[in-house]
């Protein structure tokens, strides 16, 4: 029957007469695919004979025949893919046959065979021929098994091994894995590559980037010189890049189920390294899209929300929180992925942000916060370091890249609200609050330095996306909190703030002083760290450290506002001089160690600003405190590390009880900085305007005053974003005297408007009053040449608000507005 059909006998011919020639004959194989093509309702019967013709070599063991069999094969695809649906299925089974040989050259004539089919395949009949989806399925699996073989030639098995990759890779970049049985193949493909790489001695993310260029699947598997260990690796890295950039949202999330079951099938989390650089190549496959594409959406956010969710899911058997080696690997990814400088849009920041916080409390639940990695061979120990580390530097990662506008204020705004300033519990989530607020300070921390380098490098305004000083306030009173390490590590915290956002080029005269202190929210809280600084050091509770803290934290909050912050800053210092000089500050150590710092200050801005008859006159004050045994150790570099250590004043010098005899002398430092041109402004000649402001004592009414002085301007221009009155009459053009502006109705004469409005209406006609009316709008509108909206004023007094009736011909209605009369 076959005999008599013409595809048979065009099949037949294309087999070589000669027993052992393995190649078709070109002529036939033309008219074969000529055939085909120009008739596609034959590329079934083609591929039913084919089919037998394939088996019955199979079973007979005609290689040759075999081999002629999956070159017409490859042709017919070539020739026909545009109706390769009528044909595929009897394609994957004369592969399956040909693949179950266990010949190493049909094997790699078929893998070759397998890459053209898998460039036409799009897939669709895949999920909906159920015979055609289990042929094509055990076709992938014996592929893959290729990749786990065992044979004890080892040059036969590692050419099985590229065999099955370069199928992998080719299905891999096929439009087909994107279909209904997704799932499916990627539970049977996905292993093989994730044991290839595990067992790699080079990461998989530096595999991927190696591999761009390295790798040509279409290269036979046999007689390679350049076969080796290595170039499969390179594949499988390879075909995990090709895999996750070509999947969309949902895939993703499914990409990643089989990475994870590998990991706790094979117990691969810990050491991370595989696991790290794992999800490295992840994340660098998501970066762009194979091929590329400009309008691909981002998914790389969804690699922060799977992995979150696997961390959630660790729990022991009586619910509480476990740190075990999955725990630490996945916050090592975590601290991977988002200190990775790769921005990932469509994150949930502060969702992300309450999570990387909520796991780090819920770590600490019955121990201390491991700063220092211990001894590898503990390993619980370590567990707890790669958490503890992980989940803080995550959160400074976080910070690091800019999704919008005052993200870095929502980010402070929320650590600072878990500070809990204020709160009188002792406790807090189960655990001591002097402990949870150290934890939130480390992450303060974190966002600081992570902000600071990015806001370097962003092409944004740092102004706009940088942390408002103003964040800061609410949790000011963390300065006299009962717990000397909370005071101590928040003034640290904020020192360090301080610092970073410092512009030295802004503290150069050239020749004139620069303002820095020109927004209102800037002197508010300029306001309440000199406050906070003034309760601190009044406290019954402040040691030595404290002292030091201060210090420090006076200077660098000066050093931040240039001369706005000497000027704004002195008061407080003179203020503090005063406290011991008064008697306010009770202990001799405690009164020369505030003393001293009041001196340090001053010795501060006199090099900052280059006032050198102020570092003499200091110098001299210094040294005679010094010969009188005034001065306090913790300030003399001689002195200072000796008493390191000590935290009560009652231990700092207590033979020493000698009080402070030797004050600064204000006049002599007000007249020293009021002559020196480095902190004038350039229409105070005299320097009279500096002196008063000096001169101004702390919380007096000339010290309020000076917030004028400093050119407040509020950040945001509120004018433009209040509701305006519109009138319906305008003229085009206003005719006004210089005596008809200076009468502008505002609310101070609104009363005395109104009764002239009365008076008027009783004694004009309807001439007079259309004139006063256009008269008065015309007033309010010049009052704001560049605005012209109508001020409420005029629209009062326009209106007829008399006692007397008046006249139906000079009366104003608000139904018949004048300009209809």
């Amino acid at each position: 029957m076959h005999l008599s059909s013409k595809h048979a006998t065009l099949i037949n011919n294309c087999y070589p007469e000669k027993e052992g020639d393995s190649t078709p004959r070109s002529s036939e194989l033309s008219y074969l695919t000529f055939y085909a093509s120009s008739r596609p309702v034959k590329l079934t019967k083609v591929g039913v004979f084919l089919e037998k013709k394939v088996e019955r070599d199979v079973l007979k063991n005609r290689k040759h025949n075999n081999k002629v069999s999956l070159h017409v094969i490859k042709a017919l695809v070539q020739t026909c893919h545009r109706d390769l649906n009528l044909f595929s299925k009897y394609v994957v089974k004369i592969l399956n046959l040909v693949l179950s040989t266990h010949e190493l050259d049909l094997m790699d004539q078929t893998c070759d065979t397998f890459i053209v089919f898998c460039n036409y395949h799009d897939g669709s009949t895949l999920g909906v021929d159920a015979e055609f989806t289990a042929d094509f399925e055990s076709l992938i699996k014996k592929f893959a098994s290729l990749c786990d073989n065992n044979n004890t030639d080892p040059t036969a098995c590692l050419t099985m091994k590229h065999i099955g990759h370069r199928a992998i890779l080719a299905l891999f970049s096929s439009a087909s894995l994107q279909k209904s049985t997704f799932k499916t193949q990627l539970g049977i493909l996905f292993p093989p590559i994730l044991t290839t790489l595990s067992i790699s001695n080079t990461p998989a993310n530096i595999l991927a980037k190696n591999s761009a260029d390295a790798v040509d699947v279409h290269q036979s598997s046999l007689n390679n010189s350049g076969l080796e260990k290595g170039s499969i690796d390179n594949i499988a890295a390879k075909s995990a890049t090709i895999l996750f950039n070509q999947l969309n949202g949902g895939s993703v999330r499914t990409a990643l189920h089989p990475l994870f079951t590998y990991m706790d099938n094979k117990k691969k989390w810990w050491p991370p390294n595989f696991a790290v650089s794992m999800m490295e190549l992840v994340l660098d496959a998501l970066q762009v899209s194979y091929p590329p594409d400009l309008f691909q959406p981002q998914n790389r956010y969804l690699l922060v929300s799977d992995i979150l969710q696997q961390l959630e899911a660790i729990k022991t058997d009586n619910g509480s929180y476990e740190i075990s080696e999955k725990s630490a690997a996945l916050v090592s990814i975590l601290d991977t992925i988002l200190n990775a400088n790769v921005p990932m849009v469509g994150i949930s920041v502060l969702e992300v942000l309450n999570s990387l916080f909520t796991h780090l409390i819920k770590s600490l639940n019955g121990r201390n916060y491991r700063r220092e990695a211990p001894d590898p061979s503990n390993a619980n120990a370590t567990y707890e370091y790669a958490v503890h580390q992980g989940l803080a530097h995550s959160i400074g990662g976080l910070a690091s890249q800019t999704y919008y506008q005052n993200q870095l204020n929502d980010i402070v705004g929320y650590i600072i609200a878990k500070l809990r300033a204020g709160t009188p519990l002792d406790y807090v989530e189960d655990m001591p609050i002097h402990q949870y607020r150290n934890v939130a300070l480390i992450c303060l921390e974190m966002i600081i330095a992570a902000s600071k380098e990015s806001l370097d490098n962003d092409s944004y305004d740092s102004a706009a996306n940088g942390i408002a000083l103003t964040s800061w306030i609410p949790a000011l009173g963390l300065l006299t909190d009962k717990h000397l390490d909370t005071r101590l590590d928040f003034a640290a915290t904020l020192t360090r703030f301080l610092e970073v956002t410092t512009n030295e080029a802004d503290l150069i005269s050239d020749p004139y002083p620069k303002h820095l202190l020109t927004n209102h929210s800037d002197v508010m809280f300029v306001n309440a760290v000199h406050q906070a600084v003034l309760d601190w050091v009044q406290m019954p509770a402040c040691h030595v450290p404290d002292v030091g803290a201060m210090y420090t934290l006076l200077c660098t909050l000066t050093r931040r506002f240039g001369v706005d912050g000497t000027i704004r800053t002195m008061p407080v210092v003179f203020r503090l001089q005063s406290l011991v000089k008064q008697g306010v500050i009770k202990q001799t150590s405690r009164q020369r160690a505030v003393a001293a710092a009041t001196v340090e200050w001053f010795g501060m801005i006199a090099h900052m600003h280059a006032i050198e008859p102020l570092v003499v006159y200091l110098k001299g004050l210094k040294d005679a405190r010094i010969k009188n045994k005034e001065y306090s150790p913790i300030f003399i570099p001689s002195s200072a590390p000796g008493v390191v250590d000590v935290v009560d004043f009652d231990d700092l010098e207590p033979q020493n009880t000698t009080p402070i005899d030797k004050f600064i002398d204000r006049h002599m430092v007000v007249e020293i900085i009021s002559k020196d041109g480095s902190l004038r402004d350039e229409d105070d000649t005299h320097g009279l305007d500096l002196e008063s402001k000096l001169y101004a004592e702390w919380g007096s009414e000339a010290f309020a005053n000076q917030e004028r002085s400093f050119r407040i301007r509020s950040s945001r221009d509120l004018e433009e974003m209040k509701p305006k009155l519109a009138t319906p009459w305008t003229r085009p053009e206003f005719e006004l005297s210089e005596r008809a502006q200076k009468n502008t109705i505002n609310v101070e004469n609104l009363k005395e408007a109104l009764s002239f409005q009365r008076t008027k209406e009783s004694s004009s006609d309807a001439e007079s009053t259309s004139d006063s009316l256009h008269l008065m709008t015309g007033r309010s509108l010049s009052k704001r040449p560049k605005d012209t909206r109508t001020d409420i004023d005029s629209i009062l007094s326009s209106l007829s608000l008399g006692i007397h009736a008046p006249k139906p011909s000079t009366s104003s209605s608000l139904v018949n507005p004048p300009y209809k009369s």
